[in-house]
C-alpha cells in the first residue's frame, strides 16, 4: 500500500487533523522534519486530486475519494481471493501442504475485510472458485499429516532416550536447588565441586576469591568441598543482584550445571536428567505440602 493510499485509507475511517495523521507516521521516518515533508507531499496531492477537503482543522473524505478507496479495496479483495483460487489448485492435485501458510494468511485478509464492508464479501463469493468442502479436505490432510509427524517425532525422541541422548532441565535458583546439585555429587561419588568461572567475567572470580573455602585454581576456576556447599547457597542467595550477574558451570562427572541470570541448567545424558526432573518434582510437591 502506498503512502496516499494509507493516508487516504486514514482520512476514510476518521476525519483528522494533520498532526494525528503526522504522529502515527513518524515511526516510520528518520526524522519529524522528514515525515512532515511526505505528509505534506501527500495531502497536498490528495487535495489536488479532489479526494479530500479540509474543514477547519480536519480532512475529510469526499465522494470522489471514497470511491477511490472502494475500488481500491476491491481489486485488493480480487487479488486476494485470485491468490487463495491459485493456491488451491496448485495445493489439490499432489495434497500438497507448500501453500498452507498463504492459503491460511489469505483466507485471514478476506474475512476481516469482508466483515468491514458488506460490498466486499458479495465480491469474494461471486469470485471464488474454491468451497468450503476444498478447505475442509485441506484440514483433513493437515490433520493426517500432523499426526503422522507427531508420531514420527515421539518414536525418534524415544530412541534418542533409549541412546541416552543429551537433555536439559531448567530451574530458578533457589534452595531446593542446591540440594539437586548436592544429590547428584553424591550419586555420582562426587565429593569436590569444581566450579568454572567465565574468563571474561571478572566479577564471579572476584566474588569466591573473598571466601577461603573456595580454593583458587588457573583459569578462573574454583573449587569447593560438597561439605561446604550451603556457604555457596548462602553467597548466591545473600543478594537478588549476585544472583543475577554471576555466571559459572559446575562439572558433575558427565553433567554440567551453568548458572545464567538466575537459572540453573542441567545438562547431561538423558538418563540422569531425567533422575535430577523426577527429584525436583518430588521436593516440590513435598514443600508444597502434597
Amino acid at each position: 500500500m502506498t503512502l496516499l493510499d494509507s493516508i487516504l485509507l486514514q482520512i476514510s475511517q476518521k476525519n483528522t487533523t494533520f498532526n494525528e495523521l503526522l504522529t502515527r507516521l513518524i515511526p516510520n521516518y528518520s526524522s519529524t522534519e522528514s515525515a512532515r515533508a511526505a505528509l505534506s507531499r501527500v495531502i497536498k496531492n490528495l487535495m489536488s486530486f479532489e479526494y479530500i477537503k479540509k474543514t477547519e482543522d480536519f480532512y475529510e473524505i469526499t465522494e470522489k475519494g471514497r470511491k477511490f478507496v472502494e475500488s481500491k479495496l476491491q481489486n485488493k479483495m480480487l487479488s486476494n481471493i485470485n491468490s487463495i483460487n491459485d493456491l488451491l489448485q496448485r495445493s489439490q492435485p499432489a495434497k500438497s501442504l507448500q501453500y498452507l501458510d498463504d492459503v491460511v494468511k489469505n483466507l485471514q485478509i478476506f474475512l476481516e475485510r469482508s466483515k468491514e464492508d458488506p460490498t466486499l464479501l458479495k465480491i469474494g463469493k461471486t469470485s471464488a472458485t474454491f468451497y468450503i468442502s476444498d478447505l475442509e479436505q485441506l484440514k483433513e490432510i493437515v490433520e493426517k499429516r500432523l499426526s503422522n509427524f507427531q508420531n514420527a517425532l515421539e518414536r525418534q525422541i524415544n530412541s534418542l532416550k533409549e541412546l541416552n541422548f543429551e537433555d536439559q532441565f531448567v530451574v530458578n535458583l533457589d534452595e531446593s536447588t542446591f540440594e539437586l546439585i548436592r544429590e547428584q555429587c553424591e550419586i555420582n561419588s562426587v565429593s569436590e565441586l569444581v566450579i568454572d568461572c567465565d574468563k571474561t567475567d571478572i566479577n564471579s572470580g572476584m566474588l569466591f576469591e573473598m571466601h577461603s573455602e573456595f580454593t583458587k585454581k588457573p583459569d578462573n576456576v574454583f573449587t569447593l568441598k560438597l561439605s561446604d556447599i550451603e556457604i555457596l547457597k548462602k553467597l548466591l542467595l545473600s543478594k537478588l543482584d549476585i544472583i543475577m550477574q554471576t555466571k559459572f558451570k559446575v562439572y558433575i562427572k558427565e553433567m554440567v550445571v551453568y548458572l545464567r541470570v538466575g537459572r540453573l541448567y542441567f545438562t547431561g545424558p538423558y538418563s540422569q536428567i531425567a533422575n535430577i526432573r523426577e527429584s525436583y518434582a518430588r521436593k516440590t510437591q513435598i514443600g508444597k505440602g502434597v
